[in-house]
Order: structure tokens, then sequence, then C-alpha cells
């Protein structure tokens, strides 16, 4: 059976300063990095050798362009951000078969980027069902779900839930708090919840948003 590959999509939000987010950078098989990250993967200590630079160029000088060569990828149009180009490059040329998809550096900075970066998760899911997508910060996991899903944890993990369909219920078991057919009309109202045990589950006909911390709460 074919090895799995990890590809990573670096963005130009805060770079990471934990080691889940720093060895997924140095581990990865591929990295697809926003134009404007392009210092960060410049770092000899990651050792970033299979990389592409993506976006609209407006972040690089001509002197960039110029040394990335061919690792350089113009994307001129303005519909979409960069994160949008460098996953839908990532998926065309890697699908989604045996991949898993770490987006790194889209949050911190400017707090509107960092809310449409996760958002992005629905749209990612909505565009390439069955990927395997995940965002990493310096705190912890986000994925976005819809149907049902069993997450791995741990006692004590941090849980916290957005929904973006807010007029679609969603049920969670495993959680301190659980809930059965819940509406979250707001983003906060089903943050800050716990995990029990080593797993929990969640099932909605809408999309969720789900993130999770690394360290159990203290």
């Amino acid at each position: 059976m074919e090895e799995r590959k990890h590809i990573v999509i670096l963005a130009a939000g805060e770079f990471p300063t934990h080691e889940v987010p720093l060895r997924a950078l140095r581990e990865a098989d591929f990295v697809v990095c926003c134009d404007s990250a392009y210092k960060a993967i410049r770092n000899e200590e990651l050792g970033i050798k299979n990389y592409v630079v993506i976006g609209d160029g407006d972040s690089l000088s001509e002197d960039d362009k110029a040394a990335l060569g061919d690792c350089w990828i113009h994307e001129a149009e303005q519909d979409y951000n960069d994160l949008h180009k460098a996953m839908q490059w990532a998926i065309r040329k890697f699908s989604i078969l045996n991949i898993q998809f770490s987006i790194i550096g889209a949050t911190g900075k400017r707090e509107d980027h960092t809310l449409g970066n996760i958002s992005y998760l629905v749209t990612f899911a909505e565009e390439h069902p069955g990927a395997e997508i995940e965002m990493l910060t310096d705190y912890g996991r986000f994925v976005a779900m819809k149907d049902s899903r069993t997450f791995a944890s741990f006692p004590r993990q941090q849980v916290s839930i957005f929904t973006m369909t807010p007029e679609v219920p969603f049920s969670a078991t495993g959680l301190r708090w659980p809930l059965d057919g819940f509406h979250a009309r707001r983003w906060w109202q089903a943050t800050l919840n716990e995990a029990l045990g080593t797993e929990f589950s969640l099932s909605t006909e809408g999309h969720l948003v789900v993130f999770q911390t690394y360290n159990p709460k203290e």
C-alpha cells in the first residue's frame, strides 16, 4: 500500500512556534506556500526542499520571482485569496487520495484574515468531499465536518464547535456538556466544551468547524 503523503499549505499569518505545526512543516513531503509567506520557507532550520510559491505576486520582488524560477506560480485572479489558490493547486497536483493536507500560518495578525481563513475549511470540504484537511495553530487543530464523525481525544481536552449553518441542529456525545439537536445561532454558543475520554462524536446535516486543543485543561 502506498504511503500517505503529507502536504502543507503555508499561509501568511503568524508563523508558528508550537512543535506540532513546526514538525508538520519539517516533515512535509511538499509545501505549497502563499506568496506573502515566502520568507518563512527560506528558514534553513526548517530544511524545506520541495515547495512552490503561489499567488498574485504582490508580496514578491522581481528578484524573488527570478530566484524562485519554476517554483514560482502566478495566479492573478482576485475572486479568492491566496490560501484558496494554494489549496486548489495542491488538490490538482496531488488529488485527495491517501493525502493529508495541513494548513499552517493561517491565523494571527489581522483578525479578519483569521476568521476568513478558518471559514475556508468549510469551503474546502464542500469543494473536495473526502479530502483530509486540517488547520494547525499554536494552540490546536481545526477541521470542518458534515454528517457524522468520531474524533480521537483525551480527558480534559478543550473542544469548541462552530456551526456554519446555524439553522441546522447538531448533536455531540462524549463531551462534558453533551448536545442533542442543539441549534447554535451564535458562534460562541458551543465553545469551551471538554472531552471526557479518548473520543467524542458529532453529527449534523449542516457544516461544523471543530477545534481541539493540543493540551488538556490544567
